[in-house]
């Protein structure tokens, strides 16, 4: 399940408010106390009420009822989940909402002094057919063999076992739903007996979710340190199911007898008390039995470090994870909450925390979702990635749509500069791109000695097929000073047209080249590849250089990521943005591809120092 809106009413500062999500990457910016720290609390506390409580005070200065409702949207896809001990989707079961996303809302009562669990009740919004006054999920098995009985001697579907309800719901809407059906958008009640059969099988399978605040003490008892380590107990102990069970069964059944023979006993002094005394085992999750420490060899506790340190610790955990294997896919999905990443860094941990939240964020089973205050990280992720909230005088607070408005608003609230006032622009296709050039300079001595692009005034912008054409056709500086530099994958026809007209107008301003190789991946030796995927490409040595070494990628390694879109894209990232730090000078004579490459970076001096001379 995918997290793909977030629904606040009367919480907070957020009177009605909704939020939509990407699947991998999403950077929440706004300015101070405009309620970015409050999204991430109202998604901790709609999926971990024990460890982040609502309150009174929670409650909306401007709320005209006494509740609070938080409501998450999940993209369920085809996916299969499981109701009734049995596989059903939930299209078929009727409890998606208009969007087609299961919407789960949560509404507190909040008109008592304490807002206890009792003020909770939990709906499934669904687009539901009106042919029903009380949803089928919440009818009694009973009720659904009567219906099911006046049409089983004439059925369309027979169910497999009459004891299980999701069967005899599919055998009744068979028969009973004949388009076109109505429906209707109504709240299942599933805090009601019986929708707890429905919402606890529902509950297992929602995402994880995992908050990590900037105010928070950070030491290595912090839950942000401990539940990554958890889960990852959790997962080990997954494996271990049957014998757990097996051990919890003998040790529950050796406590019952002895509490049995105990009551016994207590029988002979009063039978009036033992009759009010049953023996009740509780068996708590065995992921709690452990505790998890961080010692230093100079025996310096975590907590005595300075901030940065402690903070940089807390989110290698992240790191951790993301560096596993990313092949890995777990069945439930996971959401990492981060608030202000970027806090007492430096701006070099800031790019690695990113790239990794990055790396982190394209595995299949998980989502990132941050708040920061930087524009460096604002400039390092795409549009639709980012979520701009903005605060009307009336105090209403939404989260701006438009994108036009979005950037200028982005720009205006951080503070990042236009890219007027740069000096040099250097266009590439795709933030991948981006990461290869910026890594090959920075971990290239050799390259990084004739322009250092971190510590000169150029900007990066990742361009994306139409973008690009608009952008070299409009020539949006035409009037500036701004030198502009194209740099262009050598596998688009139409691109390697747009750069000889710019190179035959020598404006003196706008410059541009094809790579002599497809991509940017074809400069990663196979060796690497190999290395790196466990994947055999000695047959395609021959053909390397105009290969499309993603898609060949695609149909050989990572096939536990279902979606080949998504499948590529992870690959992408992890060439351009791992599998290019390792590359050397050294590296890059083996395949014959040093001149190429050095020759780019002498032509961005010069474009940038002003002395380049193009000749035609």
């Amino acid at each position: 399940m995918i997290l793909k809106k977030l629904k606040l009413c009367n919480f907070r500062g957020y009177k009605n408010f909704e939020i939509s999500f990407d699947e991998n990457m999403n950077v929440i910016i706004g300015r101070n106390d405009v309620g970015k720290s409050t999204i991430l609390e109202a998604l901790e506390i709609f999926f971990n009420s024990e460890r982040l409580k609502l309150e009174k005070s929670d409650l909306c200065v401007f709320a005209d009822s006494d509740t609070i409702s938080i409501s998450c949207c999940f993209d369920v896809g085809d996916g299969e989940i499981i109701l009734d001990t049995i596989p059903t989707k939930c299209k078929d079961e009727y409890i998606l909402n208009e969007d087609g996303y299961l919407e789960v809302k949560k509404i507190w009562n909040c008109s008592g002094e304490n807002i206890t669990k009792s003020s909770l009740k939990t709906f499934l919004v669904a687009n539901y057919p009106n042919s029903y006054e009380t949803p089928l999920l919440l009818e009694k098995i009973s009720e659904l063999q009567k219906k099911y009985d006046a049409y089983k001697n004439d059925p369309i579907y027979i169910p497999e076992k009459r004891t299980i309800s999701a069967e005899l719901r599919k055998a009744i809407y068979s028969k009973e739903l004949i388009p076109p059906i109505r429906f209707h958008l109504i709240d299942i009640d599933i805090s009601k007996e019986g929708g707890k059969e429905i919402w606890s099988p529902i509950s297992k399978q929602l995402p994880q979710y995992f908050l990590f605040q900037s105010d928070r003490k950070n030491t290595d008892k912090d839950d942000e340190i401990q539940n990554p380590l958890k889960e990852i107990a959790k997962s080990i102990l997954l494996d271990m199911n049957e014998e757990i069970e097996q051990l919890q069964n003998k040790v529950k059944t050796s406590v019952e007898k002895i509490g049995e023979r105990t009551l016994e006993k207590l029988k002979e002094f009063d039978s009036s008390i033992a009759n009010d005394i049953r023996p009740v085992v509780t068996l708590k999750p065995l992921d709690s039995s452990f505790v998890f420490d961080l010692k230093s060899d100079n025996g310096i506790p975590l907590n005595k470090r300075g901030s940065g340190i402690r903070r940089l610790i807390l989110l290698s955990y992240f790191r951790a994870d993301a560096e596993e294997s990313i092949i890995q896919d777990m069945d439930r999905q996971v959401i990492y909450a981060i608030e202000e990443p970027e806090t007492s860094q430096h701006p070099d941990f800031q790019r690695m925390i990113l790239d990794t939240l990055e790396e982190l964020s394209v595995k299949p089973t998980h989502q990132i979702i941050m708040t920061s205050h930087t524009p460096e990280i604002a400039k390092l992720v795409n549009l639709e990635q980012l979520i701009f909230l903005k605060k009307l005088p009336d105090g209403t607070i939404f989260s701006v749509v438009d994108e036009s408005e979005k950037a200028r608003g982005i720009s205006k609230t951080l503070g990042v500069l236009p890219y007027a006032e740069t000096q040099t622009i250097i266009y590439l296709e795709g933030k991948n791109d981006v990461s290869f050039i910026t890594n090959i300079n920075q971990q290239i001595d050799e390259l990084k000695s004739i322009i250092d692009l971190n510590e000169e005034d150029i900007s990066l912008i990742p361009l994306q097929g139409g973008n690009l054409i608009s952008w070299i056709n409009k020539d949006y500086f035409e009037k500036s000073n701004i030198r502009e530099i194209y740099i262009v994958d050598n596998d688009v026809p139409k691109y390697k047209n747009l750069i000889t007209e710019i190179n035959e107008k020598n404006d003196k301003r706008r410059y541009g080249w094809t790579t002599n190789r497809n991509e940017m991946e074809n400069y990663l030796p196979c060796k690497l590849i190999e290395s790196e995927f466990d994947v055999d490409l000695s047959m395609y040595k021959d053909s390397w250089y105009e290969i499309d070494v993603p898609k060949l990628l695609v149909n050989l390694c990572m096939k536990e990521i279902c979606c080949l879109q998504k499948r590529e894209i992870v690959i992408k990232e992890r060439l351009n943005s791992k599998l290019s730090k390792r590359l050397s000078k050294k590296v890059l004579e083996e395949i014959d591809a040093w001149e190429e490459i050095e020759n780019w970076f002498k032509k961005i001096k010069g474009i940038h120092e002003g002395t380049y001379i193009h000749k035609p």
